[in-house]
């Protein structure tokens, strides 16, 4: 069910309009009545039924919708294409698709809009001057006046032109026209079509010929763009794709998310002619993209400027049905692009030149931690303001498009506010929401956010889309900052602790900081902050405060209906098991003969995870954090076997051995599990006896699909034994590198092991 917010302005406004009488007025005067064109659209229609709806839930006073043909009255508000708009002579063509004007002639008011959805959009933005809000799909803030006045005469055409952002509200219809969205259904296809549009599992067996040429190698990844065969079928197949859906304008033809291009002779010649540099990627795919453009002239053409296309090239020019997409994925958060990536900067102007359709792709998210800290809510206006200045009139802000997220309905209320207008206060749009949604709260919210943005500026820290919570411990994410932080949100909740909903709001809001205190305290033993503390004989036990807040922070998110914390992977229960799997280890290891044991490198492992002694320091890796492993407890060994000696101290009866690996359903990825792994034993360190050898039960090597949501798992691999030892020699058979099917083929692959166990 909806939730409408009714909000009362303060007692010297209610002396004004509560003493007006009890119908309506408007500018002083009663008896409007909605007069909307004899042949009215669906936009028109529409635009009348929601600004009757929503006046009579302000007022209690349902204004009459007439056609004009039927109209008597002396006072009305006209809505859309109505004679009487066009009489005075308004300038039509120069609102386009989606402006309105508005105009008073008397006692009349007179909204007439673009061709497409002004005319609705002008009723939204009055309802707004009204005192309205549309703060989320589910919250309508609803004044409850018997006065109001119409605004001033205005023409607003918006400047950008195609205005999308993917959070979970944007699906609502009237969250959607409320905030001026555009819709995706104009798109046929929409990015990363190379694989859609000439299918490798269609023609990779019988001719490789069609893809990337790599180390002497042809590879599905993308597609050999100077391959002629190439361009007939994908103007082919995009034609069948065109006959099905032939009203929508915009198909994209657009690279795979890889970086693994060709490299035969052809393309790079391509690239060298078109850009000057053999590897200026640009120059292919545009060369490629403006002939399946000419043979589709009345559509529009997309592909990405992304990656290694991301360079503008030199000697060609798109075609003018040709949108590039460009897409800004490297640039840093914690201050504007234009000061975080000044190559980024570059080609944005560099496109500017040549396109004459530029869509900006610009990230709202932190894809490996979704509900995480992500103070980057001070760049998003001057972001948008330097894409407009420099010839952009589109864009698609990604985000979160699942339930949740850091300041989710916040981040979508200030997106949308300034896409429709980049020119507005980001700080007066972010008081309203927070004051408005949050209500006696608001002013603790406001302050956390100011908080955590100082301290990000002054610590120095780079903000990263890939970023995550453990990499901000000591800056933004400091121990003391984390206390500021939670005494803001106790003020908050205690603000509205006899809100309900304005109390649900607040604990929502709070997760990023549960989360983030979740996720350090793995990286951290015996502090005030950590999850593991020591016991007096060096074993491992738990921290009470952290697994309560570790089961407040699942219970609420659940409660919220998020499925996700990180991008296509792990559910609030996925999370809750890999802690758990966590405590359950730790529990059964504390008698282990192994614990706090010497290991002794054969092979050193990488030296960018955790060294050799966390295999046998008594705590555990979560998997959840499959995404960024570095600050957690998996040691890691890149294109190498695992070789170490483990050292018991004395000979003592082995009767079980074990070792955990790790590994993602994730072709972009470098993990891989073990082919197998095998224990031997010694009495004095030098004769060893026969190996027990545990194998993996699916070759490494075999296709991985990529599964949605991702699938991560812990294999074990264990073994029963009857020996006498002190040394325990392990192995671990490598793939070494990542075999052909993978997106980095031919890279290193990377074993992540927890601890070695021996009872």
């Amino acid at each position: 069910m909806k939730q409408l917010i009714y909000y009362v302005f303060i007692p010297f406004v209610l002396l004004l309009l509560y003493g007006c009488g009890s119908g309506l007025k408007i500018s002083g005067v009663a008896g409007y009545q909605i007069v909307i064109p004899s042949h009215a659209d669906t936009i028109e229609i529409r635009a009348s039924q929601q600004l009757q709806h929503y006046l009579f839930e302000m007022s209690g006073t349902e204004l009459p919708i007439v056609e004009e043909g039927k109209y008597t009255g002396k006072n009305a508000i006209y809505l859309g294409q109505t004679a009487y708009a066009k009489a005075l002579n308004p300038e039509l063509t120069l609102l386009k698709d989606d402006g309105y004007i508005y105009k008073s002639v008397g006692n009349n008011f007179v909204i007439i809009g673009g061709k497409r959805n002004g005319t609705l959009y002008g009723v939204y933005d009055l309802l707004e001057t009204f005192g309205f809000r549309k703060y989320t799909s589910s919250a309508t803030l609803i004044p409850k006046k018997k006065a109001v006045s119409f605004p001033d005469d205005i023409v607003f055409i918006p400047h950008i032109v195609y205005r999308t952002t993917s959070y979970s509200d944007t699906r609502d219809r009237e969250y959607a026209e409320w905030h001026k969205l555009s819709s995706r259904n104009e798109w046929g296809l929409f990015v990363h079509t190379f694989e859609r549009l000439v299918p490798s599992k269609e023609y990779m067996a019988t001719h490789p010929e069609y893809y990337s040429l790599r180390d002497g190698q042809r590879l599905p990844t993308q597609l050999c763009l100077s391959n002629p065969d190439v361009l007939r079928i994908c103007i082919e197949n995009l034609q069948k794709e065109i006959a099905q859906r032939p009203a929508l304008k915009y198909w994209s033809v657009s690279q795979n998310d890889n970086d693994k291009y060709c490299l035969c002779d052809k393309c790079l010649e391509l690239n060298k002619t078109y850009g000057g540099d053999a590897h200026r990627s640009s120059g292919s795919m545009i060369y490629f993209v403006n002939k399946v453009a000419k043979a589709f002239p009345d559509k529009m053409i997309s592909t990405l400027a992304y990656w290694y296309t991301r360079t503008a090239p030199d000697n060609i020019i798109p075609e003018p049905n040709v949108n590039i997409m460009l897409c800004n994925i490297e640039s840093k958060r914690h201050k504007p692009v234009f000061e975080t990536d000044t190559a980024f900067s570059r080609d944005l102007r560099n496109w500017g030149k040549l396109a004459q359709d530029i869509l900006i792709w610009d990230y709202n998210i932190q894809f490996s931690n979704l509900v995480s800290p992500f103070p980057n809510l001070h760049t998003i206006g001057p972001n948008l303001d330097f894409f407009t200045d420099n010839r952009v009139n589109s864009f698609f802000m990604q985000s979160n498009s699942q339930i949740g997220g850091e300041m989710a309905e916040l981040r979508a209320y200030l997106i949308c506010k300034l896409l429709w207008n980049p020119k507005a206060d980001s700080d007066a749009i972010i008081n309203d929401f927070v004051n408005g949604y949050f209500g006696n709260a608001g002013p603790f919210i406001r302050q956390y956010i100011d908080a955590m943005r100082d301290a990000l500026l002054e610590s120095g820290f780079r903000l990263d889309i890939f970023g995550s919570p453990e990499a901000a411990r000591d800056s933004y994410l400091s121990a003391q900052m984390m206390d500021k932080y939670n005494q803001l949100f106790d003020l908050a909740e205690k603000a509205v602790e006899n809100n309900t909903a304005c109390l649900q709001r607040v604990r929502i809001a709070r997760l990023p900081v549960s989360y983030a205190q979740i996720q350090i305290s793995r990286t951290e033993v015996n502090t005030s902050r950590s999850l593991f503390k020591s016991d007096v004989n060096g074993k491992i036990t738990f921290n009470p405060e952290i697994v309560s807040l570790l089961n407040q922070f699942v219970e609420v998110a659940k409660k919220q209906g998020i499925n996700r914390l990180r991008e296509r992977s792990i559910s609030p229960d996925d999370y809750m098991a890999s802690y758990q799997r966590i405590f359950k280890k730790v529990e059964d290891t504390k008698d282990a003969l192994s614990l706090n044991k010497t290991v002794t490198p054969i092979v050193e492992p990488s030296k960018r995870y955790k060294g050799i002694a966390s295999l046998t320091d008594g705590i555990f890796g979560s998997y959840e954090d499959w995404r960024d492993v570095r600050f957690d407890n998996w040691v890691a060994y890149e294109n190498s076997h695992i070789d170490f000696v483990l050292d018991l101290g004395e000979v003592k009866p082995v009767k079980y051995l074990n070792m955990d690996f790790f590994d993602a359903k994730d072709t972009w990825y470098t993990m891989a599990l073990p082919r197998y792994v095998t224990y031997s034993f010694s009495a004095d360190g030098k004769n060893f006896s026969d190996e027990i050898k545990a194998v993996n039960p699916t070759d490494p090597m075999e296709p991985e699909i990529d599964s949605m949501p991702r699938v991560i798992y812990v294999q074990s691999f264990e073994a029963n034994t009857n020996q006498n030892a002190r040394y325990v020699k392990v192995h671990a058979e490598s793939i070494l590198k990542n075999p052909v099917w993978h997106v980095n083929a031919g890279g290193n692959a990377v074993m992540f092991c927890d601890e070695i166990v021996v009872k």
